[in-house]
């Protein structure tokens, strides 16, 4: 769990030596505050980028710092409701996507890309389900999409209980809240993937030990009225982002292509 954490003197040091630091700011959305950190240029193309469970703004650094997305893109990566600065859990997709939903018109009448990773593409496709009008491009990295492939661990329930909860850290606490939920949560999006018709990305690794990596082939089924690309990399596991920047990277930079 402490790979999920990284603290501030960390932050600082790397955008001493990787400058420049973000922006910090809050929305506000139902009386929820939303904190989020961005970088690049206002004036193109929005890129909200959705970390998983557990996790935070800071997953995605070398995102946020990259030259040749900088100067591409708004990016913006926000603290989902109950991870670091965002304040209470809220363990409902289509409740977290409508928390995040106000982040999509920072886009200055520029298109919108969203890419959700793990547990945050399931986010990220609700978002596009809800608001079609609003996403231009999805991109899902190791997306923990399908209700029939969830996976737990013999640890997942007692770790869930009242005692190991009393000595976890808080978004520990939180991630294990989202599990037990989501396949349900996933459940209620199964009619929707037909109102997504944007073009999409979904890049899966064969060696996933975090999800099922058949989960990339049920998006790519799930995917009926939208062009799509699946990019099925067997020899790599669940952290893509870290794993294969090449391959994420491209993917970001080739929404725009057409532009």
């Amino acid at each position: 769990m402490q790979n999920f954490k990284v603290g501030d003197k960390s932050i600082e040091r790397y955008y001493t030596e990787h400058p420049p630091i973000p922006k910090f700011a809050y929305s506000d959305t139902l009386g929820r505050k939303i904190f989020y950190a961005e970088s690049g240029d206002t004036t193109k193309p929005l890129l909200l980028l959705i970390h998983g469970a557990p996790g935070a703004w800071h997953g995605y650094l070398e995102y946020l710092s990259d030259s040749s997305l900088a100067k591409n893109f708004h990016i913006i990566a926000p603290d989902r409701p109950g991870y670091n600065n965002s304040g209470p859990s809220e363990t409902s997709v289509e409740k977290q996507a409508i928390l995040l939903e106000p982040l999509l018109h920072h886009n200055n009448g520029q298109k919108v890309i969203v890419l959700g990773r793990s547990y945050g593409s399931a986010i990220a496709a609700r978002m596009a389900m809800n608001f079609p009008k609003e996403v231009d491009n999805l991109i899902l990295v190791a997306p923990a999409c399908s209700p029939y492939l969830e996976k737990f661990w013999w640890f997942s329930k007692p770790v869930n209980s009242k005692f190991f909860r009393f000595f976890l850290p808080e978004y520990a606490n939180r991630a294990s809240d989202e599990k037990f939920v989501h396949a349900d949560e996933l459940k209620k999006m199964l009619p929707l993937w037909q109102k997504i018709s944007c073009p999409v990305t979904i890049i899966q690794g064969g060696k996933d030990w975090i999800i099922d990596p058949k989960n990339g082939a049920f998006v790519d089924s799930a995917l009926v009225n939208a062009p799509h690309h699946y990019i099925y990399l067997p020899e790599d596991s669940h952290l893509l982002t870290k794993e294969r920047p090449d391959v994420i990277k491209k993917a970001i930079l080739e929404t725009i292509k057409a532009d």
